[in-house]
C-alpha cells in the first residue's frame, strides 16, 4: 500500500453521481479538491465490459491478482488504458485508472504514511526503537531497497521506499517516500517527493529538484550523493 486507504462504507462520486464502491481498507491516490479529494484507482476489469475509453455500470473492479475489490455503479471512463503485465491476467482483462470525489470522513485514521511518520517521530515510545519503527514500514508496504548506492552502505545506511501505487496506469511507479536508517539505531534523512514535514529534531533541510530532504543527521559529502542516487533510481524515465 502506498496511498490513503478508504472505509468500505465511503461514498465516491463523479459529478455528484454515487460511481464505485470499493472494499474496505483499499488504498487509494487522494489529492485535496477544492470540496474533500480527489481519489484515484489503479484497477483491472474484464476486456468486456469495456467499450473504446467507457467502463459499463455493475462492472467488477479487480486487484492485479483477479480478486475482487468493488464495483461501478454507474459508467465511469477508464483512464490511461493498458494491458496486464501478467501474460495471465493480460488474457482477460485491461487495465486502468478510475477517479472520483470524497469527503475527508472517506479515510481510515492513520492512513497517512506521511503524516503517520511525524506522530512516530513526535510521540513518547515504549520499547526499542527498531519494534515500533519496523511496524510502521510493515503497515504502509515499504520496500527495502538492495542493492542501493556505494556511498550509503559504505556508511552503514539502509533505504526503504515507499512508491506511489496509484497515481500512474504503471506496475512500478516513482517513489512517495523514502526513508534512510542507521542500520537498526535511528533514522538519518527523510526524502519525500512532495510534502514538507514537520519532524522535530531536524538538523537540516535541502528542497532539491528530485524531493525534499529532511535531515535528522547532517550528511556527509558522500551521503548526499548517495541519496540523490537513489532518488533518481526510483524516479521512472518518462517523469
Amino acid at each position: 500500500m502506498s496511498a490513503q486507504w478508504v472505509h468500505e462504507w465511503t461514498r465516491i462520486t463523479v459529478d455528484g453521481q454515487t460511481a464505485f464502491t470499493l472494499s474496505d481498507s483499499s488504498a487509494v491516490h487522494a489529492e485535496r479538491a477544492a470540496k474533500g479529494y480527489h481519489i484515484q484507482k489503479r484497477v483491472w476489469v474484464e476486456k468486456s465490459a469495456v467499450s473504446q475509453s467507457e467502463l459499463a455500470a455493475q462492472s467488477t473492479l479487480y486487484t492485479a491478482q483477479g480478486k475482487a475489490m468493488g464495483q461501478t455503479l454507474i459508467p465511469l471512463t477508464l483512464l490511461d488504458q493498458g494491458v496486464p503485465s501478467d501474460r495471465r491476467m493480460a488474457k482477460k482483462y485491461v487495465t486502468g485508472l478510475i477517479q472520483g470525489e470524497v469527503n475527508s470522513s472517506a479515510f481510515i485514521s492513520n492512513s497517512w504514511p506521511e503524516r503517520s511518520l511525524v506522530e512516530f517521530l513526535t510521540e513518547k515510545r515504549v520499547g526499542p526503537f527498531w519494534d515500533n519503527f519496523s511496524a510502521y514500514l510493515d503497515a504502509f508496504g515499504f520496500e527495502k531497497v538492495k542493492p542501493q548506492p556505494e556511498d550509503l552502505s559504505d556508511a552503514g545506511i539502509d533505504t526503504w521506499v515507499l512508491r506511489y501505487a496509484d497515481a500512474r496506469n504503471q506496475d512500478e511507479q516513482r517513489f512517495r517516500m523514502i526513508i534512510f536508517t542507521r542500520g537498526e539505531v535511528g533514522i538519518q534523512c527523510v526524502l519525500t517527493h512532495e510534502e514538507t514535514l514537520d519532524l522535530p529534531k531536524i538538523k537540516l533541510f535541502e528542497e532539491k529538484a528530485y524531493g525534499q530532504l529532511h535531515h535528522l543527521s547532517k550528511p556527509t559529502t558522500t551521503q548526499s550523493s548517495g541519496y540523490e542516487y537513489a532518488a533518481y533510481a526510483f524516479i521512472p524515465l518518462e517523469d
